[in-house]
């Protein structure tokens, strides 16, 4: 039916043919007699049947071509419209937070640490920093205090280390570090911390005496001593021959 339609309606010159037809046939129906109408008619038919048909074996106007989703496709090339053009993804814009100001301790520590003098003086300054500094200032300083102290100096550091008062987390920070110093520094630093009875790592210093030395002398601190110092002691020279 459509395509009826637009044959009619879509080409004109069928239009002025087939009115001309029309006119054509009435104009001879009227000089003719009625029995000459049916043929004029039946004419006139075929001619209209004929004009149907030609319009509607026209080809269509070729349609835009259609994408999977349904809408018009672009052409490679062409500017897309606002409802073609793809949506741009936005970032997500995090906040940034302004770096969070220095601790006053964290401050003292650093510019002990930049002091002009040797690595005992400056661990001797943090030591003595240790009181009014806060757990955490305290085990930060610890570590740096482990760092910066030979062996020969650790002395500096037992009074804190025999503090039983002193945070535990402080007296961990030393203790590891006792454990990996040598063996006249680290003994005789356990033997002290043992003789502490209330100390907190008092246990942890008599099982490693205990292992070191091969004997549990309990509270006998004058044989421990003495099994300290003939483990320490250094081997006997070989004979001369």
């Amino acid at each position: 039916m459509t395509r009826v339609f637009f044959a009619a309606v879509a080409f004109p010159q069928l239009q002025r043919k087939f009115a001309g037809l029309i006119f054509s046939a009435q104009d001879a129906a009227g000089k003719m007699n009625k029995r000459s109408i049916p043929v004029v008619v039946a004419v006139a038919v075929a001619v209209l049947l004929a004009a149907i048909w030609y319009g509607a074996h026209q080809p269509e106007a070729p349609k835009p071509p259609f994408t999977a989703t349904g809408k018009p496709s672009v052409e490679p090339g062409s500017t897309p419209t606002p409802a073609t053009e793809p949506k741009k993804k936005q970032a997500a814009v995090q906040k940034q937070e302004p770096p969070a100001e220095m601790q006053k301790w964290e401050i003292q520590i650093d510019q002990a640490l930049r002091s002009n003098v040797n690595e005992t003086q400056t661990a001797q300054i943090l030591i003595g920093m240790l009181p009014s500094l806060p757990e955490a200032g305290q085990v930060e300083a610890g570590h740096h205090i482990s760092n910066l102290l030979p062996d020969e100096d650790f002395n500096r550091v037992m009074p804190t280390l025999l503090n039983p008062s002193t945070p535990e987390p402080v007296l961990s920070v030393f203790m590891t570090d006792l454990m990996n110093r040598s063996d006249p520094t680290k003994l005789h630093a356990l033997l002290d911390v043992a003789k502490v009875a209330n100390h907190p790592f008092h246990d942890e210093a008599m099982s490693t005496l205990q292992i070191f030395l091969g004997d549990d002398y309990g509270n006998d601190w004058t044989k421990w001593q003495a099994a300290l110092d003939k483990y320490l002691a250094p081997p006997p020279a070989p004979p001369e021959n």
